[in-house]
């Protein structure tokens, strides 16, 4: 299945209970069983990336997580991560990474990097879930944004020069990048060390999705 842009319209108004099962995803995805114990197999639980990418820290084992603030099996993803972070191995590194399939996404890209460089992603995280998935509040419009950043104590102008800056617009960029060449059709998707791919579908479940992550860190360490 493809969503266009009328389909993503759709999810603007509304998350879908489809995208609850299937993922946020803009292809169909085959459907596959995943039994408890079951060894992890390329093509089934996790896609080798046709050209790997380089990870910032070559120290660390480097999970990212393509993700949208409007899909909301990123959103169910979200405690799974938080208990993985608890106890990730400290040479592991997880970072975010937004996907960039439109101008909405986009929009919600910059948001995040501009969240990130005033240094309240912590706070801003949770909240943009929140009044995406349970307020319908797409978050969208530039004066409903300054508003918004507003609740978290920056000044519009201020707001607006991060939004706007360098900084912001090549983070965004980078992710548009690197999203392509993992060749990420679906949200959430886990990029192990820049070389495997871990997506969400009936394959691989949300609860099972850092099972598969953490197989291959170990397949890294090794």
């Amino acid at each position: 299945m493809v969503y266009t842009r009328k389909m993503f319209r759709s999810v603007v108004i509304s998350v879908s209970f489809v995208f609850f099962l299937l993922g946020c995803s803009n292809e169909e995805q085959n459907v596959l069983e995943v039994s408890t114990g079951e060894q992890f197999r390329e093509g089934v639980h996790y896609e080798i990336v046709d050209k790997p990418t380089t990870v910032r820290d070559p120290s660390k084992i480097e999970v990212t997580e393509v993700f949208w603030f409007g899909c909301n099996h990123c959103y169910a993803l979200e405690p799974y991560i938080a208990r993985w972070k608890k106890d990730m191995p400290s040479d592991v590194a997880f970072i975010k990474s937004p996907a960039t399939w439109n101008e909405m996404l986009k929009t919600h890209a910059r948001i995040y990097y501009t969240a990130k460089a005033l240094g309240i992603e912590q706070q801003f995280v949770p909240a943009a879930f929140n009044t995406i998935q349970n307020e319908g509040r797409m978050l969208t419009g530039n004066t409903e944004l300054e508003y918004y950043f507003r609740g978290f104590d920056i000044e519009k102008d201020k707001y607006k020069a991060v939004s706007t800056s360098f900084g912001v617009r090549n983070a965004v960029d980078q992710a548009d990048k690197k999203m392509k060449q993992w060749q990420v059709t679906g949200v959430p998707s886990l990029i192990v060390n820049g070389k495997y791919r871990v997506s969400a579908s009936r394959a691989v479940r949300t609860d099972q999705l850092f099972d598969v992550v953490d197989f291959l860190v170990e397949k890294e360490r090794n």
